[in-house]
């Protein structure tokens, strides 16, 4: 008959320094006694006024210092390492392969316990990544997903505490999101990251960057990358953004707008409203609303599937099947070949 031990005693009496010669005993013990892992962790009672979900369950889940971490990731590994034992056995019968279930089971409880106790650091790093120009939801997701990899690349014999390892791994997980996230053009993140030691580089220098050769021996850049980095730095900028401090002229104001000198003749663009208007005429009525909400017709603005949904009280897909079935309507109906012509 099992017997069951609380998963923080597997690491009774292991150390950083003994570990390594009392591991295969220890595992052997578990395996003898056919021990069964329990999982009971501490949880602090739910705030009543928090205004952010999230943020109150991580509230909830306690940090711990370093002798508590150092036991928690010591039977960490002791619960990796009699995942991997039970792996390697070849062709297991039934009660290996439920031996291994449980134990696959066993490991990831406690490393997904190992991730939340961690999850504050997230936020406590997020600080100094703030107006980047990624949504900060976004750069919360990346920062979580970043610590399955710190937990896998973990060795508690290093002496190194894990949330300082896992610091790392957040901020990384920052930065690459920064820098394939921020632009509106994307820029490989190798070639923001030359352009930051360009930068550094140029700074240090006089000449800066008017000698493109000599700022990319500086920074240790290869001269052909450097010179795609600098190419490849330049930043979109919206016509939309505002140019003066009460914020009521866009760049768009101050653009000359292009001759329309061979734009289509008042005479043709009425004779293509005519077509169409009488073409959508002969869709549904739900149809002909989808589509003058989508293109803006009958003086309306455009809309995205999305708002049309919303107004309609329907699913972005279902906007979108609808859309789809008008336009085909329109393409095989009596009038779609005279809209050809205008194609």
């Amino acid at each position: 008959m099992s017997r069951t031990i609380s998963f923080l005693d597997l690491a009774e009496g292991l150390t950083r320094e003994n570990f390594d010669e009392q591991v295969d005993e220890r595992l052997a013990e578990i395996e003898r006694d056919d021990l069964a892992v329990s999982f009971d962790f501490e949880r602090r009672p739910r705030s009543a006024n928090a205004r952010d979900p999230y943020r109150s369950d991580l509230s909830r889940i306690p940090m711990m210092n370093r002798a508590q971490e150092q036991r928690f990731c010591i039977a960490l590994e002791l619960l990796w390492l009699r995942l991997q034992k039970l792996r390697e056995v070849d062709a297991p019968d039934v009660a290996a392969g439920a031996r291994l279930r449980q134990a696959n089971q066993d490991y990831l409880a406690a490393r997904n316990e190992l991730m939340e106790r961690n999850l504050h650091l997230v936020f406590r790093l997020l600080m100094k990544y703030r107006h980047v120009g990624v949504p900060m939801d976004d750069l919360v997701q990346e920062a979580n997903l970043s610590l399955f990899r710190a937990v896998e690349n973990f060795d508690f014999r290093r002496g190194v505490l894990f949330k300082t390892y896992a610091g790392y791994w957040i901020n990384q997980a920052f930065l690459n999101a920064i820098y394939n996230q921020s632009r509106t053009v994307r820029v490989p993140a190798y070639i923001q990251k030359a352009m930051k030691k360009l930068r550094h580089a140029a700074s240090t220098m006089e000449s800066g960057f008017e000698d493109l050769n000599a700022t990319a021996r500086a920074a240790e850049v290869d001269p052909d990358l450097a010179a795609t980095a600098v190419q490849g730095n330049r930043y979109t900028m919206s016509l939309n953004r505002t140019v003066d401090t009460a914020e009521t002229t866009e760049m768009v104001d101050l653009i000359e707008a292009p001759a329309l000198e061979n734009g289509p003749p008042v005479e043709e663009q009425h004779h293509l409203r005519q077509h169409l208007f009488e073409a959508v005429a002969q869709l549904t009525q739900r149809e002909q609303t989808v589509l003058q909400m989508r293109y803006g017709m009958a003086g309306q603005a455009m809309n995205t599937l999305a708002e049309v949904g919303k107004v309609l009280g329907i699913s972005l897909e279902r906007v979108r099947q609808i859309q789809a079935g008008a336009l085909e309507k329109i393409r095989s109906g009596f009038k779609g070949p005279s809209l050809e012509h205008f194609a």
